[in-house]
């Protein structure tokens, strides 16, 4: 080549790099600079070389070429660029994170919800007592409607009605039963309540006969494990009961006093009624005494119509219970006519015994037995019932000679007058013509009808 054509070679070369020069310093500026309104700095264009400097060899202008690349590699700064984009990743991240955080604690908040709406729920807190009445027979009360609306409430939604419909069903409204009825899945989820509801069962030990002070507990008892509400108790403590305006019991006597009749021995007990014909007395496990004497304690027990008729006047005896003492019975002794009335026994047993050609008896007296039959009323005088016990032995002749045996008694109910005779004139016979040939059977038919076996010299003895 021609020393003409590598000066040519040169000058396009410099000039190459006069166009190239200004762009890539002002690239290096920019990036160097950091952002801010100074005005970006002018730079100067390098003048044309030399006619000595265009003559130098290529290799020299290679090596010109070779020292500028790495400016143009310096506008690019990778570096500077991986940093931005971590800062940018780094903004990114933080917004990602907070946003998958929100969506996680959501997410654990309806599996939450769902876990705790699944539990069992508690009917205790819906339970509210109310106390009325008076002391030691108050009474207990319960909004039981309310508590009964909430477990069908809770078994609804546990069954999966929405709360809306749950609650319409809870309070029987017919348009929610209506939706209900008319749609095959909810009908089955219907019935799924209704299995719920009937595996609860609530009550309260107690709700009458109360006294302030008193604890009644309140249960709930499940038969499922499905079962929509916990199985628990929870006490509570009776209050605010009202005392009673206190009756005392031995007053009552002096309305409806008692009265005893018959003999010492021999004596019984009658209750007599107010001007309204009650009485406030009944005798203690529901027996009439029989055969008292003089000393003796009869216990009286108030009759619990009379006393649930004070309670509802606010008012209370002070004893359920009264004790009186027997008195002023008479001695068998002091009946001037009792021998007559034996008399009349044995009068009355051989007129039922006649002998006559085929029939011969013989009456040997066994013993005599005695009871006081209560008057009617205040009025009426109580009777005294006197019979005697025959062994009654018939020899028979003729076709058949034949002799029986058999027991019997006879004797008369007569009236104790007040002078502590007897009414000998208007006795009533008794007997039982019958008989048995059963003594002992006959003995123990007697004392369960109220006899007692009477002595007369024995009981002469004790009167004396």
């Amino acid at each position: 080549m021609s020393n003409i054509d590598e000066h040519s070679t040169n000058e396009e070369l410099v000039e190459k790099e006069e166009l190239q020069s200004p762009e890539v310093t002002e690239e290096t500026v920019k990036e160097e600079v950091q952002p801010s309104e100074t005005p970006e700095p002018s730079v100067e264009k390098e003048e044309a070389p030399s006619s000595a400097e265009a003559s130098k060899p290529v290799a020299e202008e290679s090596a010109k070429e070779t020292v500028t690349a790495p400016t143009v590699t310096k506008g690019f700064d990778v570096n500077e660029l991986v940093e931005k984009a971590k800062d940018l990743f780094q903004k990114k991240k933080i917004a990602v994170i907070g946003a998958l955080a929100a969506v996680a604690v959501l997410i654990v908040a309806l599996v939450g919800f769902k876990i705790y709406n699944s539990q069992p729920k508690s009917l205790l807190n819906v339970v509210q007592v109310q106390f009325s009445g008076y002391e030691e027979s108050g009474t207990l009360t319960y909004n039981s409607e309310d508590v009964a609306a909430k477990l069908q409430e809770i078994a609804y939604k546990k069954a999966g009605f929405s709360s809306k419909q749950a609650e319409g069903l809870a309070q029987k409204d017919p348009v929610t039963f209506s939706e209900v009825t008319r749609d095959p899945k909810l009908a089955t989820k219907y019935s799924k309540a209704d299995a719920l509801i009937r595996s609860v069962q609530y009550s309260f030990d107690k709700t009458s006969g109360l006294k302030n002070g008193d604890e009644v507990t309140f249960s709930v008892v499940t038969t499922s494990k499905s079962a929509p509400v916990k199985a628990e108790k929870k006490t509570f403590k009776v209050e605010n009961l009202k005392e009673y305006e206190k009756v005392s019991a031995a007053d009552l006597l002096t309305e409806t006093p008692v009265t005893f009749a018959g003999l010492n021995g021999y004596g019984t007990v009658s209750i007599a009624k107010n001007s309204k014909n009650e009485t406030y007395f009944e005798f203690e496990n529901g027996e009439r005494p029989k055969n008292l004497k003089n000393g003796d304690k009869v216990t009286l027990k108030v009759n619990e119509a009379y006393i649930n008729s004070l309670k509802s006047a606010g008012k209370m005896v002070d004893s359920k219970t009264v004790e009186v003492t027997v008195e002023g019975l008479k001695d068998l002794k002091d009946v001037k006519n009792f021998a007559d009335l034996l008399k009349k026994n044995e009068d009355f047993s051989k007129s039922e015994h006649k002998n006559d050609s085929y029939n011969t008896y013989t009456l040997e007296p066994q013993g005599s037995y005695l009871k006081v039959i209560p008057g009617e009323d205040k009025k009426s005088s109580a009777k005294i019932s006197l019979i005697t016990v025959y062994k009654v032995t018939k020899a028979s002749s003729g076709f058949s000679n034949s002799t029986t045996v058999r027991y019997k008694y006879f004797g008369y109910d007569a009236f104790l007058l007040k002078d502590g005779n007897l009414d000998l004139n208007t006795a009533s016979k008794v007997s039982d013509s019958w008989g048995t040939q059963d003594y002992e059977g006959l003995k123990s038919e007697l004392l369960t009808k109220g006899y007692k076996e009477f002595d007369n010299k024995k009981d002469d003895k004790k009167s004396e």
